[in-house]
């Protein structure tokens, strides 16, 4: 007997924040959407440890999901919001002090856990009854069925086949993605050989609500906000000096990582288990393809100093939403999905080329360069127009 096919409007490939969010805000808008997710993440509960991987959601992305109908929850499940951002060079007192209270809004943005917003984003999807979930199942290959759709082939865990029909199919699973790689695109990467070590910290001192971070010829360090007296930390580094990193007894990796920090917060002590992870850039060459779009890792990865990553996922999101909206065309078709190539791929190559650039300048050791880094610091921290630029731009909305 020939195996039933499902039919949908939407396949999302990626059980991810981003795939996540994309099921949630499309929902309203298709009548059928099916969201194959190949390993569901383990629930969050109320008083667990921090998770290692945090997020700066910046307000763009609070409002997206706050239009989703997931912010309140968020909010209420465990998140800190932060008011000031403090950037600095290292032996020296050039610094960057922004402010809320410069934009006429209450914070510049909340750190949260990345499985907290998971929690959220599934929560909700529950609610949805146009939304079909596949897991764990994961996508085995796809190819055109006719002139306006697509036919995807899965696998779930007992090695049984599905196969699902869509009008459109949206890869949101990550940088190795394997919609990417049957869809036949090719994918520029950069291989920083570095590795970002994080975890979460004790502050001697209290963070005040504020994101701290440092750059130095080793790398930067960010402290993101937590509890009281809580950080988790994020300090890209060469991948050899990482290792170094993981290897020291808790006592001296404590005593590098309070030298790193000169001590803003006080001494730090690590209060959970040490993790690190490659730090690489790619851009997909093509965002792309017929009845196929990429969004967030899937399309593009940039270094983390500048906390941007899932926010220029989440606008890829916004794009794609608006032009869906905005347009006549039939789900899917060539026209939106050129259009959210141009919107997209150029302003996420310019980020990743432009974060490229500012973490090679901090790490050269030349004197006369930190002379001259020292100079760009104190303008910018009394240049409002120069300030506003920036907010803006990790804000991501018009100030």
């Amino acid at each position: 007997m020939a195996q039933a096919i499902e039919d949908f409007d939407v396949v999302i490939v990626g059980g991810g924040i981003v795939g996540l969010s994309a099921a949630c805000v499309l929902a309203p808008m298709v009548k059928r959407i099916a969201l194959v997710n190949q390993s569901p993440a383990s629930a969050w509960s109320a008083g667990s440890d921090y998770g290692l991987r945090v997020t700066a959601v910046n307000l763009a992305s609070q409002k997206l999901l706050a239009e989703i109908g997931v912010w309140k929850d968020i909010q209420q499940m465990r998140c800190t919001p932060y008011h000031d951002m403090v950037v600095w060079q290292s032996l020296s007192d050039a610094e960057v002090h922004f402010s809320a209270n410069m934009t006429g809004h209450t914070s510049l943005g909340t750190i949260v856990e990345n499985n907290v917003l998971v929690q959220a984003l599934t929560l909700h999807l529950k609610t949805l009854t146009n939304v079909s979930c596949y897991e764990p199942s994961s996508m085995q290959n796809f190819s055109e069925l006719s002139d306006n759709s697509v036919l995807i082939e899965l696998e779930n865990a007992e090695g049984q086949s599905q196969r699902l029909t869509s009008r459109l199919l949206i890869g949101a699973d990550g940088v190795h993605s394997k919609v990417r790689s049957c869809a036949g695109i090719a994918t520029a990467r950069q291989d920083y050989q570095q590795s970002g070590v994080v975890c979460t910290v004790l502050t001697e001192k209290s963070h005040e609500n504020t994101a701290w971070q440092c750059f130095s010829e080793e790398g930067p360090l960010a402290l993101l906000p937590l509890a009281a007296k809580q950080c988790s930390i994020v300090w890209s580094l060469d991948t050899a000096v990482a290792k170094q990193m993981l290897a020291l007894s808790e006592d001296d990796f404590n005593a590098r990582l309070s030298a790193a920090s000169e001590y803003r917060l006080g001494g730090l002590q690590i209060a959970s288990k040490r993790v690190s992870f490659p730090l690489s850039g790619s851009q997909a060459n093509e965002y792309v393809g017929r009845r196929v779009v990429l969004l967030g890792d899937a399309a593009h990865a940039i270094h983390p100093l500048a906390g941007l990553g899932l926010n220029l996922g989440l606008e890829d999101l916004r794009c794609l939403q608006q032009l869906i909206q905005s347009s006549d065309r039939e789900l899917g078709s060539e026209r939106i999905l050129q259009r959210y190539q141009r919107a997209r791929k150029t302003e996420n190559s310019a980020m990743q080329k432009s974060l490229e650039a500012i973490d090679k300048l901090f790490r050269q050791p030349q004197p006369w360069l930190r002379q001259l880094r020292s100079i760009g610091f104190s303008a910018s921290n009394h240049c409002k127009p120069i300030k506003m630029a920036f907010m803006r731009r990790a804000l991501g909305i018009p100030l």
